[in-house]
């Protein structure tokens, strides 16, 4: 199957409703491509397709670009800490592809996103990762792209967060600041990410935590995302990060179905090198912590785990399955 065919099933199946989940299920959201485009900025084939407009344009509207803001809006400047993470993989047919998501620039040279991004568990194995920054359109020439570990310091699988080192961290950038902020059912939201690997967009069109919540470490929320959006960061109405997006499941025709996120304050609880880069004295970069294998995640926090694993079915979030080609 070529990859523009593999696209036009997924946005055939997606349209069609095949691919939704009701609120007990999830598909992780990554965006996968050739990987001869590693490197690039413009993933140019899922313009030539025609498919990737008509799959956005089914949105309604709900992404607004970042670049139609002004230069010194608080959204746009708060965008410039958040890019679209590209990962070189070797697959376990032993060819290669890229597969894309969304991370945040922390203070000391860190970024956030999420584990199923890196380290990519299953018999995929990560061969390469970076940040690709201030891409807002495509053709961009004023870009900034910096090379990731491939290893976390940090993570946690159930959470579905990872903690990685860039290996040159930007002096340009005013990096993302995390504090501890409750949400509450009903929240008003906003996500910043790269939806289909495509140049920087925000939700905020019928955006917020939905007002049935479990107790525990998953925000449930309802706002739109696509592949690619996994690792994209959940803003309150007042600009401040509470979540971190890991999964899709919204349904058209289901207005109590839900995509669902990690709460940040669930993260701050659980790593102690997240604590260390939000808490640590001015000016002080945080140390690197070594891998580790996190505590039994069941004994970790009460949270609702996230199904998707690798070789799944359709109906417990099948959408890598289909990029990939399986």
């Amino acid at each position: 199957m070529t990859r523009q065919n593999r696209l036009a099933l997924i946005v055939s199946l997606t349209l069609s409703g095949a691919l939704s989940l009701s609120g007990a299920g999830a598909q992780a959201q990554v965006a996968t491509f050739d990987a001869d485009d590693y490197g690039k900025t413009d993933l140019v084939f899922l313009e030539s397709s025609g498919n990737a407009s008509a799959y956005i344009a089914a949105q309604d509207g709900a992404f607004e670009p970042i670049r139609e803001l002004p230069a010194d809006d608080p959204i746009r400047r708060l965008a410039r800490a958040i890019g679209r993470v590209d990962l070189l993989e070797k697959t376990d047919r032993g060819g290669r592809e890229l597969v894309t998501c969304t991370g945040a620039i922390l203070p000391g040279g860190w970024v956030l996103t999420n584990h199923h991004c890196i380290p990519e568990d299953g018999p995929h194995k990560l061969l390469a990762a970076s940040i690709l920054t201030g891409y807002l359109v495509q053709g961009a020439k004023d870009t900034q792209r910096y090379t990731l570990s491939v290893d976390p310091a940090d993570w946690h699988s159930a959470l579905d967060f990872s903690l990685v080192r860039m290996t040159n961290a930007p002096a340009d950038i005013l990096p993302l600041l995390i504090e501890d902020v409750a949400v509450d059912p009903g929240d008003p939201l906003m996500v910043i990410h790269h939806p289909l690997g495509r140049p920087q967009v925000m939700t905020r069109f019928r955006c917020f935590a939905t007002a049935q919540q479990e107790d525990g470490a998953i925000l449930r929320h309802r706002c739109d995302t696509q592949p690619g959006s996994s690792g994209s960061i959940l803003f309150d109405r007042e600009l401040r990060a509470v979540a971190l997006h890991h999964s899709g499941g919204m349904t058209p025709n289901d207005t109590l179905s839900f995509n669902k996120s990690t709460r940040i304050s669930a993260i701050l609880k659980q790593s102690d090198l997240l604590r260390d880069i939000t808490g640590g004295p001015a000016g002080k970069a945080p140390t690197s912590a070594p891998p580790k294998t996190p505590d039994d995640p069941a004994a970790a926090l009460p949270l609702e785990r996230n199904p998707v694993a690798p070789g799944d079915g359709l109906s417990s979030g099948g959408i890598t399955d289909i990029l990939r080609g399986n």
